[in-house]
This record gives structure tokens, sequence and C-alpha cells, in this order.
């Protein structure tokens, strides 16, 4: 990804600057003109500058003030300066700590040359803070901020320790990465990783979809069925948003726990499965255990071991790493000339509050792609640059609405909008699916062409 060089243009009389400006414009520059120290200042702490170009005209701010600005900068400085300049010892010791001078300021191929290598010796001082620190299930987890580096650090803790681990944080982090990340870097790396959102599960099939079932233990049980569970063995087993597993089958997956045993539905032989629990949660389940809503002795069982995945508020200095990363990833949505992010869009970006984390900010530049039409992302091709509505990212009642809509449209699909067929695989009345169907608005039957009405018992 290309991003436009960002400078800094500081100049007390803007006799020179506003020309340089328009120069700099059209090679592909973004400038910033400062008159004063203080509007400087105010401006670095606001925004990701490259380089900056001090002209050294003879109205100059105070020589020592000036000096302690430049070594504050995380970014180098370019000096223009008229040949007549007095050159005093005090100006000479302050041009020592710039990047370079030019005396001539009409000679611009050489300045441009000048301000070309101190905006690339700032990229790449970026590029060497960036830490690639795992590389999980081919997802690069990206980060230098100290709280993703203690979490890294607990992450490859625990995945020597053959436990129960509980991965905390808020929806869109990457719990389901770091859950792999263990799974990866312990022992059991070879065997199956076998996630369940149990979330996404009706509850009438979450226990059938873990324990598994026999052939003839339930109407249109029409063949044997192995679980997650006994997939698992020898491996992980990831259960996402475990606060939703019904209560009445946190008993039976506490008997699990405790004697490594499961017995599919419909059988009473008992059946040795191996495996790791690696479960998680954007709720607090300790709140929940409070409430008489999830049982204290299985959520003491999980959490064993605990990770915390902080929320991209908490990291912000990743946020360019991490839209480098999708920028790569997400080639097929770029536009042709699509080069890369204002820093207009990317100041946009570290100001906001991402609600959604990674996810949202995934899923916000991907829009963002399809909207540009330049050759860089502008703030207005946000999606909260130009509204003045919340962008917030989905509930977990509207998460678990559409995935109990896609349930049951995928059953009358497989079924052939077979409704009574559909209403048993999915383990409720015609009555219950027709209400369903009516609820998330899925077409009855005698509006899908070459379907009969007859066929629907």
């Amino acid at each position: 990804m290309e991003t436009p060089p960002n400078v800094m243009l500081l100049d007390r009389t803007f006799a020179k600057s506003s020309w340089l400006r328009d120069e700099l414009h059209s090679e592909g520059y973004l400038v910033s003109l400062c008159k004063d120290l203080e509007q400087a200042f105010e401006l670095k702490e606001r925004k990701h500058f490259d380089v900056g170009v001090l002209i050294m005209a003879k109205s100059l701010p105070p020589l020592l003030e000036l000096e302690r600005f430049i070594l504050d900068c995380n970014f180098d400085w370019v000096a223009l300066l008229e040949p007549q300049h007095s050159m005093s010892a005090e100006i000479r010791h302050m041009l020592g700590q710039l990047f370079h001078s030019v005396v001539d300021p009409n000679h611009l191929p050489v300045f441009y040359c000048l301000l070309g290598h101190a905006a690339r010796r700032q990229a790449i001082g970026l590029a060497s803070k960036r830490n690639v620190m795992l590389s999980v299930n081919g997802k690069r987890v990206i980060s230098s901020s100290p709280c993703m580096q203690r979490m890294v650090e607990r992450l490859e803790i625990v995945a020597d320790v053959d436990a129960p681990v509980y991965i905390s944080g808020e929806s869109g982090t990457g719990k389901e990465l770091a859950a792999r990340a263990i799974h990866e870097c312990s022992a059991r790396a070879k065997a199956p990783f076998i996630a369940v959102n149990c979330g996404a599960i009706p509850t009438s099939l979450i226990q059938s979809e873990l324990f598994g079932y026999e052939k003839g233990a339930f109407t249109d049980a029409h063949r044997r069925r192995t679980g997650k569970i006994e997939a698992a063995d020898g491996g992980t087993l990831f259960l996402d948003e475990i606060s939703e597993l019904p209560y009445e089958l946190q008993v039976n997956f506490l008997r699990f726990i405790e004697s490594r045993s499961i017995s599919r539905l419909g059988s009473h032989r008992e059946i040795l499965a191996d495996i790791r629990i690696i479960s998680a949660s954007n709720k607090h389940i300790a709140q929940l255990v409070e409430d008489g809503r999830f049982r204290a002795d299985l959520y003491y069982r999980l959490n064993v071991l605990e990770i915390r995945v902080p929320p991209l508020r908490e990291r912000k200095q990743d946020i360019e790493p991490l839209v480098r990363l999708f920028f790569e990833q997400l080639k097929q949505y770029q536009p042709p000339g699509l080069k890369g992010i204002s820093p207009q869009a990317m100041s946009l970006l570290h100001e906001h509050d991402w609600p959604g984390n990674i996810r949202e900010l995934m899923n916000t530049l991907c829009r963002a792609m399809l909207m540009s039409n330049g050759p860089f992302i502008e703030a207005d091709d946000l999606p909260f640059g130009n509204t003045d509505e919340p962008h917030r990212p989905p509930t977990l009642e509207e998460i678990r609405q559409q995935a109990e809509r896609s349930t049951i449209i995928s059953a009358l699909k497989r079924n052939r909008y077979n409704v009574a067929r559909a209403s048993r695989e999915l383990a409720v009345s015609r009555v219950t699916l027709y209400r369903l169907m009516e609820k998330y608005d899925i077409q009855r039957l005698d509006n899908f062409p070459g379907l009969s009405r007859s066929s629907s018992t």
C-alpha cells in the first residue's frame, strides 16, 4: 500500500511557503502549513507526519524553542536557506539537528531528493517497529502495543499447559485467532481444532451437535453422526460464546469435563474423548453466574487459565499496520488505480473508537475500497466520515437472528422447500417453522417457481 508523504511546512512569513506548498502538491506530497511553533505543536499531536520543511527566513522563532520542537518530533526535517542568510553559531548548531539543509531554494531537484530520502527513512523506521509476532492458520497477528505483546507472551505460556483456557474479550477482537494460536503452539497442534459457536446453533440442536447421535435416536436420524466433542479427540475444542450454552445442557457438559467421556444421543455406550477445551465469550460470565444464568461449577472448570484479548481502542498504534495488512489481503476489492489511504482518512481511523474492533476495521476498509474513486481512500469514503449517525457493529441478538434465518433457509433448500421434512430436521413443529418463516420474511413455497404447493406436506 502506498501512502503519499505527509509534510509539515513551517514558515513564519508565508513568503515562500504558499509557492512551495503548490510545488510539493504537484509532486504528490500532502502539505500542512504552520505559521508558528504553537500551531505546529498542536498539529503534530493530531496528525502523522513523514518529514518537516523549515523555511529559514529572517524572522525565526526563538532558536532554543525551535530546536526543542525539532528534537521532539519523531520525523526528520529539511531546511531551506537563502544564500545570503547569516549563519551564526546558534543557527549552525540548530541546523546540525536536521536531516539536511539546502542553501539554494530554487534548486528544487536536490531539495526533492533530500525530502524523499527523509520520508523513506521515516517509513523504514515505522516498518521496523511493526512486530509480526504470530502466524496462525494463514493469518498474521500484528502488533507493536505493549498490551498485545503481553497477551502473546501469555498465549505461549498457556499453550504449554494442557489445561482449560477461557478467553475474554469484546466481539471482533480475535478470540478465535487467539484460541487457534494456543492450539498451534501446543503439543496438540497436529490433531484437530474444532470450533463451535454456541450462539449460532439453535438451542434444540446444540446437544446433538456437541455429543452426536445414533441412527434412530430421533425422527430423521437416518444415520449415525459424530459430534464435535468426539471429532476433536486428541486435539482442541473451541467453544465460542460459551455464555449462550443452554443452562439445562451445562450439567451434561460439566459431566463430560469431569469424566472425559460422552454418550451419543440414543446410546448408553461411553466414548472416551481426550480433548483440550478452550472457551470464549464477550460477556461477563462471572455476572451471569451471580444472576443464576450460568453454572458456577462449570465456569470454574472452564476458567482455569484466562486470556484477555484487548479491544482495538486500547491499541490504536496498531491501526496503521493492520490497515496495511488488510490492504494487502483485500486486493480483490481494490478498484484500478487505488494506491493507498490518505493521511486525513488514517487520522479519522485513529479517532474512531471501534466498538466492533478488528472485524469492524476490516469491514470498514473493504467498504472504503469499494467506495473510493481516487488514487487514495479519503475521509469521505469512510462510513463515519460523512454521517452524523454513529457507526456500530451488529448486536448479539442481530447476529443470532441472522444465523437462525440462514439455518432455516439452508434446511428448506436441502429439503426442496418441503416444510414438513425441514421442520423435522430442525426439530421444531411445522407451525413453529411457518411462524419463523414469516418472522424472517422467508418466502413460502408457492412463491418458488417449479415447486408445487402440495409437496409441502
